[in-house]
């Protein structure tokens, strides 16, 4: 199915629907049927999964509560949804792991482990494990490796050992193979946070964060060899602050970084994708409205609201009126959304969803 083949202006929702992932509430049929009845008439083209709701305190059970109930969950999200749906979930291992053995899923190793022992065999055998359940509990997306390099200790990536390295070499040998292992299962293995935030000492998600004097070009390293290698097909975005890079515009809204580095100067060819945009670091700054023209006119393929930081119910329906409105206004164009959808088809057809 291809929107070139058809009038354009009758299928703007499922445009913007692609480009839109998004978390909800629940874990069941119920909360599945809900989700999609209340946006009936706005499409959309993924969901993220969380296993805790911290929207509320303390957290509570969230999506993700045992093996049977999440391939029964993922299982009625796909046949309810009008679009194949992008199903992800961060599966970095250690502690960032949805599915945890508490739930009843196989145990994981984390990313700054597997760094110390060094050994592409384990590397290979972890990350097969990982694939193996996602595949099983009917998750295609994941949220991992983390290419971020091993460069300050106050890091909050390196506190909760998700960064593998310091040397972009080795760090690529290993992220090659977690990422063709999970594409040889029909998973999407997405690299972040790009252009780098091992040397950030901020959270984005509590505010925001510059790196402009500890950001080096070497944190672009292991994404240069990826692409080169034609191995990535997805990268998510970091809200860092560079004015190197870009003196106005974080990364996440950043042509200069998105368009003119990634795209032009680096060749990538596949989906970038936010991350959640509403975290503090973009919230804080710019209206819903502003991040989505800004995403949008950067780059951005899709917008992940994890909607976990806070729930906003009416999130599907906002983005599509705003998006249509900056239509109207030639703030953005159907041209411009028709090259994000038409790399996120790539990418579904590359795992069998389309």
């Amino acid at each position: 199915m291809c929107i070139r083949d058809r009038n354009i202006s009758s299928n703007v929702s499922e445009l913007i629907g692609q480009m839109i992932m998004v978390g909800i509430k629940g874990h069941d049929i119920a909360a599945a049927k809900d989700f999609f009845k209340l946006n009936q008439g706005y499409q959309i083209g993924g969901i993220i999964l969380y296993d805790e709701d911290i929207t509320i305190s303390p957290p509570s059970l969230h999506n993700i509560r045992s093996p049977k109930q999440l391939q029964k969950f993922t299982s009625d999200l796909q046949r309810l949804s009008d679009i194949p749906l992008l199903v992800g979930v961060d599966q970095e291992g250690g502690k960032v792991n949805r599915l945890k053995t508490k739930y009843g899923f196989e145990p994981s190793t984390s990313w700054e482990n597997l760094g110390k022992i060094n050994d592409l065999e384990q590397t290979a055998k972890e990350a097969l494990r990982t694939a193996k359940t996602l595949k099983e509990n009917g998750i295609n997306l994941n949220f991992a490796p983390v290419l971020d390099l091993l460069l300050s200790k106050d890091n909050i990536i390196i506190k909760k050992q998700r960064s593998f390295s310091s040397n972009p070499d080795k760090l690529t040998n290993h992220a090659k193979i977690v990422i063709d292992t999970h594409m040889d299962n029909n998973i999407i293995a997405v690299a972040k946070h790009f252009p780098g935030q091992g040397s950030s000492i901020g959270d984005t998600h509590e505010g925001w964060v510059d790196v402009s004097e500890s950001w080096s070009e070497k944190e672009l390293l292991p994404y240069q060899n990826l692409i080169d290698s034609e191995t990535i097909s997805a990268i998510m975005t970091s809200h860092l602050f560079n004015k190197y890079l870009d003196d106005e515009y974080p990364a996440t809204v950043s042509k200069s970084i998105l368009t003119d580095l990634l795209r032009k100067k680096m060749n990538f060819t596949g989906v970038i994708i936010s991350d959640d945009p509403q975290m503090k670091a973009l919230k804080n700054k710019y209206s819903l409205e502003q991040i989505i023209e800004l995403m949008i006119n950067a780059g951005v393929d899709i917008f992940c609201f994890g909607n976990n930081l806070e729930y906003d119910p009416g999130i599907v329906k906002k983005i599509h009126h705003i998006i249509d409105d900056l239509l109207k206004r030639n703030k953005i164009t159907i041209s411009r959304l028709v090259k994000s959808y038409d790399r996120i088809i790539n990418l579904k057809t590359m795992i069998g969803l389309q």
